[in-house]
């Protein structure tokens, strides 16, 4: 239900956060059209009216009242001529009109407008009269005879203006439209692309314990999607895997512990049938004793290797010279080599490492051990040290005996893996139980280590790599 809701969610969010990114996009965009219109349209109408001034102040150089003023006012109509709403008046100091065009009374801009600042420094003004805009400019001139003229220039803005509403309107609802459609667009790109989304996640709800063994189809799903399906299904490889190794360890230390515990019931209630003798009562509890042993060792084994699982070994390291602590192993196991007229060989030599003496030596006993149990007799084990590189050591156990089937070699290090079922257990040795091995590769882990196992007619060889420091 959870997947379920996020999609939905996502389903809401992603439109909306598709739509808002796209009004934003368009209102930036339109508001640069809006500001590059504007700057323009003023560009515009400054030129204009600064062409207009100029042209005039040119004439009013040359104008007399008296002799060419019909000339000078013929001039003016053909410098406005192709100017639309532009509007012109000419005073002189005086403050007699020289020259006005029909339109607006620009002498009324005079009471509203600072025309010196104006004509200092070159600008332009905005003019609102009788529900109408206009740009204003205005320019000085003083001629030969010491007589000044000012000229003032308007042009009418209510074309501009009327333009950039509608502008503002049309871009508006452009991007009122393109929202509209972002917002379509997302829900129906969505909507596909969810469609195998959702099969996908409802055939991942129906997965459970009693159907690992279920492989999602690649034909569900778009080519895009594929690797992701291949994952999953990689993962409920790795799954399977995990619970099939539980539910066998779960069977497994159910066997092993039922095989002593059945062997203490069965004495005792052996015991309990008849009365018994001072010496039989020790007998039957030091027979008691090493069905105790057998399972505390096992329990014990078992609370290493969950240490081990949940990282919680932690080394003490010390130097070791391993040439000589497998010498004291081989010496440790030269009698129970010697029922078997199995001899030790150590052959080559390698530098001292850092490690935990305790558990390395374990590690080496489990391999040493199992590989007494299955050499025969009148053999040699070999154990070769040899010095990989400067920060590298390996060691290489090799006992001589039935070759392994390729097939067990990758298993040989789970817990209570057995190559022949049909072999019985003896001894006490916890690798008796199918655990020795699993703790060796504990250990070399926990050594940031590595070992495997290669077997072939003339031996089986257990190869050991460390480094020489953690």
């Amino acid at each position: 239900m959870s997947w379920m809701k996020t999609s939905k969610l996502i389903s809401f969010r992603l439109p909306l956060a598709v739509c808002l990114l796209t009004s934003g996009l368009l209102y930036c965009f339109s508001f640069l059209i809006e500001h590059s219109f504007e700057k323009i349209s003023i560009q515009h109408n400054v030129s204009e009216l600064n062409s207009v001034i100029d042209s005039i102040e040119r004439e009013l150089v040359y104008y007399s009242p008296d002799e060419n003023r019909d000339e000078f006012i013929q001039n003016l109509l053909l410098i406005l001529t192709g100017h639309h709403r532009l509007f012109v008046y000419v005073i002189d100091d005086t403050g007699k009109i020289v020259y006005r065009t029909r339109g607006p009374n620009l002498a009324f801009a005079k009471t509203q407008i600072d025309f010196d600042a104006i004509i200092k420094n070159h600008s332009t003004a905005i003019w609102n009269q009788d529900k109408a805009s206009y740009r204003v400019a205005a320019s000085s001139v003083v001629i030969e005879n010491g007589k000044k003229y000012t000229t003032i220039a308007a042009v009418g803005r209510d074309l501009y203006i009327e333009f950039i509403h509608r502008l503002h309107d049309g871009l508006g609802l452009l991007i009122g439209i393109a929202c509209i459609l972002a917002l379509i667009g997302s829900f129906i790109s969505i909507y596909f692309t969810q469609k195998p989304i959702n099969r996908l996640i409802k055939k991942i709800e129906k997965i459970n314990l009693k159907s690992l063994n279920y492989r999602i189809p690649t034909s569900l799903v778009p080519i895009k999607y594929v690797s992701l399906v291949k994952a999953f299904n990689h993962m409920l490889n790795r799954m399977e895997d995990v619970f099939q190794r539980q539910r066998n360890f779960t069977a497994d230390i159910a066997h092993e512990m039922r095989t002593p515990i059945t062997n203490l019931t069965t004495q005792t209630q052996i015991v309990l049938s008849n009365a018994r003798s001072t010496n039989e009562y020790r007998e039957i509890l030091y027979s008691n004793l090493e069905e105790y042993e057998k399972m505390s060792q096992m329990i014990s084994d078992m609370l290493f290797l969950a240490q081990a699982d949940n990282r919680q070994l932690v080394p003490n390291l010390i130097d070791i010279d391993l040439h000589n602590m497998i010498t004291m192993m081989c010496e440790y196991f030269e009698p129970l080599a010697d029922e078997k007229n199995i001899v030790f060989n150590l052959e080559g030599n390698c530098s001292h490492i850092q490690g935990d003496k305790m558990m390395l030596g374990r590690a080496i006993s489990n391999i040493l051990s199992n590989a007494i149990r299955y050499t025969p007799e009148n053999q040699i084990i070999t154990i070769t040290l040899s010095q990989v590189s400067e920060k590298r050591i390996r060691i290489i156990i090799a006992n001589p005996g039935k070759k392994i089937d390729s097939k067990h070699l990758p298993h040989l290090f789970d817990r209570f893996y057995r190559v022949d079922e049909s072999r019985h257990r003896n001894g006490n040795d916890s690798s008796g139980t199918g655990i020795g091995l699993a703790i060796v590769k504990s250990i070399v882990e926990t050594h940031k280590g590595s070992i495997y196992a290669e077997s072939d007619e003339q031996s089986t060889r257990f190869i050991i790599s460390l480094p020489a420091t953690i």
